[in-house]
């Protein structure tokens, strides 16, 4: 069978829309732009015409700094959106379901719900520092599943999945629902990526995001990253113009060499402050547990996790604390600058004497 049997049979042929053509050194008068640029429009392109319908020089990029074809990688609005066009591509409201392993992102959450798609929620195994039930998700699946989501690292526990238990997943479900392995952070963790398992198996597809570890979550690139076939659909699912010329610009400037550079080193810096942060926390009176994280964040199991977040709160610095039961007590804390990260254990040092006075 072709992987797209599993998407919804009404939009498999589907005619996208068609926008004005543009052709460099031609009059471009069959868009209904302004002849003009707006004042203080500093852009390369100009605002006063559209973007690419798909930003294709960005494509290209991204295709060699991740080191795949074109035709496999469709640019979004941060990772988020890739997720709600191929909830929307491939779950029949009212029919269809997806499968995700709570405590995780919610975005899966919402935007099944929007669609109207079931939600079969697997937990991970708290007990196993959040491991993934590969049996119980194998067992989950049924003729209504179209979408197994997978993060890793996983947010907001922050553990790396095993790559056995992944492999296995996306082993069995062939033919049977898509596998999306949900990558935001894994410039951050030391296990390898998924890139090889994406290659090997047709209905896995990865997500990415520029958001982290080149510092423009204010830009809103993200990347899906699938079988040819899958992207196409998927371009006929997503409005085109949906990448502004601004962001196509600022992260083709965030891909030069001299910027790589410098992520790189940034990353290497967080990876370091976040060893240093999680043996700190550990230290602390009313820290119960810290996780072992591949993200660029921890996440801490607290004595009584509202107080810690007040605590931090009353110090000048905000951190998350949840509503699921699933992480009671349990505060995510993302890695700052070693300055940042001072402040926070300074704050909470002195919050402890201060309530044991």
């Amino acid at each position: 069978m072709s992987v797209l049997d599993l998407a919804r049979p009404e939009l498999r042929a589907i005619r996208p829309y068609v926008p004005g053509q543009w052709e460099p050194g031609l009059l471009r008068l069959n868009a209904n732009e302004s002849p003009w640029r707006a004042p203080g429009d500093t852009t390369e392109r100009g605002l006063n015409v559209y973007p690419p319908p798909r930003p294709t020089m960005l494509t290209a990029k991204l295709a060699a700094h991740y080191g795949i074809d074109q035709a496999q990688i469709l640019v979004t609005r941060g990772s988020s959106e890739a997720i709600d066009v191929l909830i929307r591509g491939f779950c029949s409201a009212g029919r269809d379901s997806i499968l995700i392993t709570p405590p995780t992102f919610d975005m899966y959450r919402l935007y099944a719900t929007i669609q109207n798609a079931a939600i079969k929620r697997v937990p991970l195994l708290a007990n196993k520092d959040f491991a993934l039930d590969a049996d119980a998700v194998l067992a989950a699946i049924d003729s209504t599943t179209k979408i197994v989501f997978l993060c890793s690292p996983n947010n907001p526990t922050g553990q790396s999945l095993a790559r056995a238990d992944v492999e296995r997943v996306c082993r069995e479900t062939a033919g049977r629902t898509l596998v999306v392995l949900d990558e935001a952070y894994h410039e951050f963790a030391e296990a390898e990526d998924f890139a090889e398992l994406r290659q090997r198996y047709e209905h896995v597809v990865l997500l990415r995001t520029l958001s982290k570890f080149v510092s423009l979550a204010g830009v809103r690139c993200g990347l899906l990253i699938a079988a040819p076939q899958i992207i196409e659909f998927s371009q006929n699912v997503l409005p085109p113009y949906t990448f502004p010329t601004p962001s196509i610009e600022h992260v083709i400037r965030a891909l030069s060499t001299d910027s790589l550079r410098v992520s790189e080193e940034r990353v290497a810096l967080l990876k370091r402050e976040r060893a240093r942060l999680s043996t700190a926390l550990a230290e602390l009176p009313q820290v119960r547990k810290v996780y072992p994280s591949d993200a660029n964040f921890v996440m801490v199991k607290a004595r009584d996790g509202g107080a810690f977040r007040d605590m931090a709160h009353r110090g000048g610095v905000l951190v998350r604390t949840f509503d699921d039961p699933l992480l009671a007590d349990c505060v995510r804390i993302t890695v700052g600058r070693p300055a940042d990260n001072d402040l926070l254990l300074r704050v909470l040092a002195g919050a402890e004497r201060g309530s044991d006075a």
